[in-house]
């Protein structure tokens, strides 16, 4: 008989944990006990946020109540790898890369947002971080700015980039081929992601991070 997601992802040697509605933690295997200390017990149930609370390179929360990722359940591409810190039950300060899935779900019209987890390699200075290879001598993590970028999926950065050209949702709809509506969902999501509050500051953003212009 084959396995299983369950079974997989129970096994796996990646922490895998899977999200429910209102950011609870539904699943959560034994590499994520393992990574984190956090036995299952404690974390089932729990908000994602309460359990990680996970932070970027400075600092900075990235595990919060609004967290942008909890908007997943709805559909929509994931963002690449990101970085992230927490604090091991032990006490001690670790650094991980977390992906992000959408598997079905049994409720109609949404996801299961699952999370993949594991520890960087070969990293030793607190000040130096990469998701893939260990990093060079030169490395240095990135600001909190690349990190709300990072979030933003290959459509979104589109829509940025024409917002930041002076195109409104009714061109933008013309150009990507997409309903209006859906150039406004987009719009809501690139915003929630990006930590501003209007349009205007989302193309002042595009502007001060090089992403005007990178639909072309």
């Amino acid at each position: 008989m084959l396995p299983t997601f369950s079974d997989l992802m129970q096994n796996s040697m990646d922490g895998v944990f899977s999200i429910g509605t209102g950011q609870t933690v539904v699943s959560w295997n034994r590499a994520c006990e393992s990574i984190t200390g956090i036995p299952a017990a404690k974390a089932l149930g729990s908000c994602c946020h309460d359990v990680l609370r996970g932070q970027d390179t400075n600092g900075r929360p990235l595990c919060k109540c609004d967290c942008p990722l909890s908007s997943l359940a709805k559909g929509g591409p994931p963002p690449s790898t990101l970085p992230m810190r927490i604090t091991h039950q032990d006490g001690k300060r670790i650094q991980l890369c977390v992906g992000t899935m959408l598997m079905p779900s049994q409720t109609q019209d949404e996801w299961a947002v699952v999370h993949v987890m594991r520890r960087s390699r070969g990293i030793k200075d607190a000040d130096f971080f990469a998701c893939s290879s260990p990093p060079g001598p030169e490395a240095c993590p990135p600001e909190p700015a690349q990190h709300n970028a990072a979030l933003l999926t290959n459509r979104e950065r589109d829509v940025l980039a024409l917002l930041a050209e002076g195109s409104g949702a009714e061109a933008i709809s013309v150009m990507l081929h997409i309903s209006a509506s859906t150039v406004r969902n987009h719009i809501q999501r690139l915003m929630a992601k990006l930590g501003v509050h209007s349009r205007h500051e989302a193309v002042a953003f595009a502007h001060r991070h090089n992403l005007a212009g990178s639909s072309h």
